[in-house]
């Protein structure tokens, strides 16, 4: 009896400190960087119980799990006081008897585990002897044992850190990263430095010897005067560069999760305090500044990105004992954390507490939590996961190949252009613009609206962007594919009336073309010479090239015919202008090109088109895209859909194969697609 009610004040009191001891509000400053585009969809037939009721253990919590270099799991959490680890050879299908890591002895419960392997593939326990008798005899602190046999057995304990006897000056949830270097570094919340005050700290220790020998000297890494960072977990990013661990922060009410960082080359030289730039809020989008959200885990999949997990109460009761676990994924950076999911479905009135996940070698994600949902005390359950593909929203896209990556940019937002970069045009990583995930930025370069059509191209070293904004045609310049693109002179080129659609064309002979849309009693696209630094156009040279007069170009019969979107190529001395035609929002919108012998026309239409419709690839919108090579010199046309049968909007983007083909009695070759090629361009790619 004398146990449970340890443990139940226990937990009362972490509930005190989880909600913050002060009121004092602080700016949040939210990341602006786009959202990844991934979530994770959880498999409720995995939903498995972890820990045993074997024993009759009334209390079972705090799981952290592994998956060790044999693939078998091991998991280790608290079982009434004590440390226990339990092994699955089946990958959590089943789970073996409890095996004892560290005994509850002397008035102290052993609490908050973590379990690291080392490169030798020995195991690391740490965890915390919390005094429930309370005497001076009797310390808080930090301990580890190891195990040389998968956690069949565990010695070598080591007592690494003492702070005070009672819970206003305990130290609290040690957790462990090896660096390249093979140093161990051991973080924990601290609030031994603070007899008369309730702030923390959060503390590390190092050992460079596999866990044998640790420093006697801890380092506060990070610190906000007058609160309480707590609940550290680090992670060695897979840059291998960083190092970043999540904490729960209560700087502005109740706890958040933040990010906390340091180069290997920093290395801790210097405590991240509250204005540290290494000191970051999670989440993409702020939680209410009352709402309680702690506990915070991190981990990182193969594919790059960070997936968080914290206990909160968002859309439940406000209050510790009733938060779930929450779920949010976040960039490679552990960054921009959002798509928020809940791996458990628990009633109102239960809790899902000191939750964590791990990332399996194929990786499916898997959550661990300590819940009452499925009994009347804490037991340890897992659900598994995986990290869904989500189609990247660009319209009016382009790819840009530069130094063997490609570069996909598109119509997004009013906020300026997104960049997304690949190397083989299958796994997609982004947005990844020097600006928050942007390569163009409003009020770095012309416009405040309607930022459409960019086109991306590179000449004597530098890199332009020729774009749409407030109906008007600008070019941006950057050093970079990743921008900024910038203007020095922030002005459109200079035309007559409403012109979108940009596509500035180098022609063999040295000239430069612009062709473009303007406005005028329908779409119509227009071809003007440059300029040869691109300062603006021959405004004299202007030449109408196509309207749409097809029925195929007009299906709805409108009286404002459209046909935009263009790109033209020069192949075996003729000239192909590739366009689209019939509104954006026409579920027929398609594309087709027209052939001339002159980069300013006349324009011969291709009677076969369109070559790319809904009619072929069963997608409605097709179109407005634009004309790139891939490594092996092969053509491809990036172009967006629209979202679905019902729905235009956010358009999708995908990519089809195009070829030249030569036909008998043809004139010029044909550019013909191939239908079979088509398909949709997504970010989050998974391991499989």
């Amino acid at each position: 009896m004398r146990l449970a009610i340890q443990i139940c004040a226990a937990v009362q009191f972490c509930a005190l400190l989880a909600l913050g001891c002060s009121k004092k509000n602080e700016t949040v400053i939210v990341p602006q960087k786009p959202p990844v585009n991934s979530h994770v969809v959880w498999d409720y037939s995995t939903l498995k119980k972890v820990s045993s009721s074997a024993a009759g253990e009334k209390y079972c919590g705090y799981a952290r799990m592994i998956q060790l270099q044999d693939q078998t799991l091991i998991a280790i959490y608290e079982a009434d006081g004590n440390i226990v680890s339990v092994k699955s050879s089946d990958l959590g299908a089943t789970w073996s008897a409890p095996v004892s890591v560290a005994r509850r002895a002397d008035g102290t419960n052993m609490s908050v585990p973590d379990i690291l392997e080392l490169k030798d593939h020995s195991l690391l326990a740490c965890y915390n002897p919390r005094p429930y008798d309370i005497s001076p005899s009797r310390k808080f602190g930090i301990r580890t044992k190891k195990s040389y046999d998968g956690g069949l057995t565990w010695k070598d304990e080591k007592l690494l850190y003492e702070a005070g006897y009672e819970f206003k000056n305990g130290c609290w949830e040690p957790s462990a990263v090896q660096l390249p270097s093979g140093e161990i570094q051991l973080f924990f919340a601290n609030e031994g430095d603070y007899l008369n005050s309730d702030e923390q700290n959060i503390s590390m220790l190092r050992s460079s010897d596999n866990g044998l020998t640790w420093t006697k000297n801890r380092e506060i890494v990070s610190y906000r005067a007058g609160k309480r960072d707590g609940m550290p977990v680090p992670l060695l990013l897979s840059n291998g560069k960083e190092v970043v661990f999540a904490i729960e922060d209560n700087g502005f009410d109740a706890f958040k999760p933040y990010i906390i960082r340091n180069s290997l080359t920093e290395n801790w030289a210097n405590t991240v305090d509250a204005g540290s730039a290494n000191r970051s809020y999670a989440m993409a989008d702020k939680i209410a500044d009352n709402i309680y959200a702690g506990a915070p885990y991190l981990r990182q999949l193969k594919t790059g990105q960070t997936i968080l997990s914290y206990q909160g109460t968002e859309g439940r009761t406000n209050k510790m004992e009733f938060a779930d676990m929450k779920v949010v994924v976040g960039d490679e950076q552990a960054r921009n954390f959002s798509k928020k999911s809940t791996p458990f479905i628990i009633p109102a009135d239960k809790s899902c507490l000191w939750s964590s996940v791990t990332v399996l070698n194929d990786n499916t994600i898997v959550a661990v939590t300590s819940t009452n949902a499925y009994s009347n005390h804490s037991e340890i359950w897992m659900i598994k996961g995986r990290l869904v593909q989500e189609p990247i929203a660009l319209a009016d896209p382009t790819i840009f190949p530069d130094n063997g990556k490609y570069y996909l940019y598109g119509t997004s937002s009013d906020k300026g252009f997104e960049v997304y970069e690949s190397s083989d045009l299958k796994n997609w990583k982004g947005p990844v613009g020097k600006n928050n995930g942007l390569a163009l930025v409003k009020g770095e370069a012309f416009g405040t609206k309607g930022f459409w059509a960019p086109q991306v191209f590179k000449r004597n070293n530098a890199y332009y962007m020729a774009y749409t904004a407030d109906e008007q045609i600008a070019i941006a310049k950057s050093d970079s594919p990743l921008g900024p693109f910038k203007q020095e002179q922030i002005k459109p080129l200079s035309g007559i009336g409403k012109q979108i659609d940009p596509f500035i064309f180098f022609d063999t002979d040295g000239k430069t073309y612009l062709y473009h849309v303007k406005l005028q009693e329908g779409n119509r696209i227009f071809v003007s010479e440059m300029k040869a630094d691109l300062s603006d156009v021959m405004q004299e040279t202007a030449k109408e090239c196509i309207s749409g007069l097809l029925p195929w170009e007009n299906t709805e019969k409108t009286g404002w015919p459209v046909t935009e979107g263009p790109t033209v190529i020069k192949h075996k001395n003729l000239y192909y202008l590739i366009y689209s035609a019939n509104d954006f929002r026409n579920k027929d919108y398609a594309v087709g090109y027209a052939t001339s012998t002159s980069p300013t026309g006349p324009w011969k239409k291709y009677e076969g088109s369109p070559i790319i419709s809904r009619q072929k690839l069963k997608y409605n919108g097709t179109g407005h895209g634009d004309l790139f090579t891939d490594k092996a010199g092969n053509y491809k046309y990036v172009m967006h859909t629209h979202n679905s049968d019902t729905k235009v909007a956010p358009r999708l983007t995908g990519i089809i194969d195009v070829k030249f083909a030569s036909k008998n009695g043809s004139e010029a070759d044909i550019l013909e697609a191939d239908d079979s090629t088509f398909k949709l361009i997504f970010t989050g790619t998974d391991a499989k």
